[in-house]
C-alpha cells in the first residue's frame, strides 16, 4: 500500500493566498473581464470618462468581499503614475495607426496599466460589506459621467464576467 499525501490549501474567494498574491490575482481578474467587456468598457471610457482600472478594482473588491480603502484609492487616482498613464494614452490616441511608433506606445501604455493595477491592488484589503461596495460605486460615479446605479450595474456585470470564482 502506497502512502498518500493530503495537502490542504486555503484560499480566499479571489483565489489569492496572501496579500502578496493580490496584484497577480487582480491582473488575472482584469484580463478575464476585459476580454469579455472590452467594447463596453472602452465605450464608457470614451463617452463617460470612466477610468477602466478603477471600475475593475471596484468590481474585484466587491467580488472578493474585500474593503476598497478610499484614501489609498484616491492617492492612486491622483498620483503621478496615473497622470503619466493618461498622458501616454492621449499621445498614443493622437498617433496615426500607420505611425511606426504606435505599437511601442501601446506596449508602454499596457505596462503602465499593469503598474496602475498593481498600485490599485494595494487599496484592497480586509473584509468589506455591501455598504463598502455602495461607497465605491458613489466614488466612481463622482469621477465619471455615470450615475451610481449605472456604476453598480457595471460592477455587477464585471463580477459576472470574471467567472464563477469571482461572480455571483
Amino acid at each position: 500500500m502506497s502512502p498518500q499525501i493530503f495537502i490542504t490549501m486555503t484560499q480566499t474567494p479571489n483565489n489569492a493566498n496572501t496579500d502578496a498574491d493580490r496584484p497577480a490575482d487582480l491582473w488575472s481578474f482584469a484580463l478575464r473581464c476585459y476580454a469579455i467587456e472590452q467594447a463596453h468598457l472602452l465605450s464608457l471610457q470614451h463617452n463617460a470618462g470612466l477610468h477602466i482600472n478603477d471600475a475593475l478594482v471596484a468590481a474585484y473588491a466587491a467580488a472578493s468581499a474585500s474593503l476598497l480603502d478610499g484614501v489609498r484609492w484616491e492617492y492612486v487616482r491622483s498620483g503621478r503614475p496615473r497622470q503619466i498613464l493618461l498622458r501616454v494614452r492621449r499621445v498614443r490616441q493622437s498617433m496615426k495607426r500607420s505611425d511606426p511608433n504606435r505599437p511601442r506606445a501601446l506596449d508602454f501604455e499596457l505596462e503602465l496599466e499593469r503598474w496602475d493595477l498593481f498600485r490599485l491592488a494595494g487599496c484592497v484589503s480586509g473584509k468589506g460589506s455591501a455598504s463598502d461596495e455602495d461607497r465605491s460605486a458613489e466614488v466612481l460615479s463622482e469621477q465619471c459621467d455615470l450615475s451610481v446605479d449605472e456604476v453598480k450595474a457595471l460592477i455587477h456585470r464585471l463580477r459576472c464576467s470574471a467567472g464563477p470564482s469571482h461572480g455571483e
